[in-house]
């Protein structure tokens, strides 16, 4: 039987707890504060524990940091549940260690689907430990705190510069709820959207449901498309969205995010998955202090420095801010440098045709492509494909034009 330890010094919110999780057939403990709570962990070695904040003798940080810090405890699944509801609280509580981060007041099936979800991912992780690894997606995102600045118009072409590099099955993932433009830029009608599978829950989730969402486009690529209005976006939950990416992760060879311009819950389950982070800016002010700001957010979360790159892209003709004074005042290299393009990149978003298929020869275009490669994974990167893509062969050719 699963056995569930839930700290927290008020008592209402423990009968609430034990409530909501009436018929689940799980073993429930309690303590009513800090120190009392890291005893019983020690003692019951439960299978999940539920933690509040602000608790007499030692905090739910703390006692979470305590716990991470022994080997035993280094996989339990922990929950944070607290009436604290910042984005500031969200991330102490991953900074200490905590799987999840849950707000006061909550709902029962919220808080019971949450834990299923966590033991779920428990009992994977031993699967794999005992099995062959199977190997997943490499999911990259793309991703600003401020819009406009081309974060789509990249998405779409790198996902589709991936697909066309190694034939391989690549997904495209619109995740931008309130004012997504990937289906525009791929010229394809709305026909299925991630609202349509909003009324599953996350345990429910399968490759049968999420096949019903994703659209084939003319290129070989697959995308998901994002809701058509705001109102639809908002019955979508985190919890399924990070469920799916989980599934999707599973399916493809590469996953290409385009992420909203903010932290909240869908955003973090996204970059939470990836493999690579990719920091779009421009050579403006408004920019770089956005872009410090996601910089400063990354490390608070942890990630690791390796998996973040810039692109910079000049959206405008003259007097941006210099490249080197850019990349001195954000502390990273730009990885890729994208010269003001207007002609193409208007025509691509209004006509749906994006130049990484439709126009390979541009400059522009051959740029975004040899990102592509550099963005590949390792083991593509290293040798040389059994029958190499046209995309292959122009990247293989610029390369060696480039050493003569």
């Amino acid at each position: 039987m699963t056995h569930i330890l839930v700290i927290d010094d008020e008592l209402f919110f423990l009968t609430m707890i034990k409530r909501a999780l009436e018929g689940l057939k799980f073993q429930i403990s309690t303590a009513e504060n800090g120190k009392d709570g890291l005893a019983l962990a020690h003692t019951l070695k439960p299978d999940v524990i539920i933690t509040d904040v602000n608790m007499p003798d030692m905090n739910g940080y703390d006692l979470t940091r305590s716990l991470r810090r022994d080997p035993e405890f280094a996989h339990i699944p922990i929950i944070v549940l607290t009436a604290q509801s910042g984005l500031q609280d969200k991330l102490k509580s991953f900074e200490a260690g905590a799987d999840d981060h849950l707000t006061k007041p909550f709902e029962p099936e919220e808080l019971a689907a949450r834990i299923q979800g966590l033991l779920r991912r428990v009992d994977t992780v031993r699967l794999l430990a005992a099995g062959p690894v199977q190997e997943e997606a490499r999911m990259i995102v793309v991703h600003s705190l401020r819009g406009g600045i081309g974060n789509s118009s990249i998405a779409v072409n790198l996902a589709i510069g991936l697909n066309a590099l190694w034939g391989e099955p690549t997904l495209l993932v619109d995740l931008c709820m309130m004012a997504g433009q990937v289906a525009l830029m791929l010229n394809s009608p709305l026909k299925r959207t991630w609202a349509d599978i909003a009324r599953f829950d996350e345990q429910e989730l399968d490759d049968k449901i999420l096949d019903s969402i994703i659209t084939p486009h003319e290129s070989g690529l697959s995308f998901i498309a994002a809701p058509t209005l705001p109102a639809d976006a908002e019955t979508i939950k985190p919890e399924l969205m990070g469920a799916a990416l989980k599934l999707l992760k599973q399916r493809f060879s590469y996953v290409v995010a385009d992420l909203p311009h903010d932290f909240h819950e869908t955003t973090l389950q996204a970059l939470d998955a990836a493999d690579a982070i990719l920091l779009v800016a421009s050579p403006d002010m408004a920019s770089i202090r956005a872009s410090a700001a996601a910089i400063d957010t990354y490390k608070k979360l942890s990630y690791a420095p390796e998996e973040i790159k810039m692109i910079l892209n000049a959206t405008f003709p003259r007097l941006g801010i210099p490249r080197e004074r850019i990349e001195a005042a954000l502390g990273i290299t730009a990885s890729l440098v994208i010269p003001y393009t207007p002609d193409i990149f208007v025509e691509a978003i209004n006509l749906g045709l994006p130049p990484v298929y439709y126009k390979p020869r541009e400059a522009v275009s051959e740029m975004l492509e040899d990102f592509s490669f550099f963005m590949s994974k390792s083991e593509h990167k290293k040798s040389r494909p059994k029958e190499p893509s046209a995309a292959w062969q122009r990247i293989y050719k610029r390369y060696n034009d480039s050493r003569k």
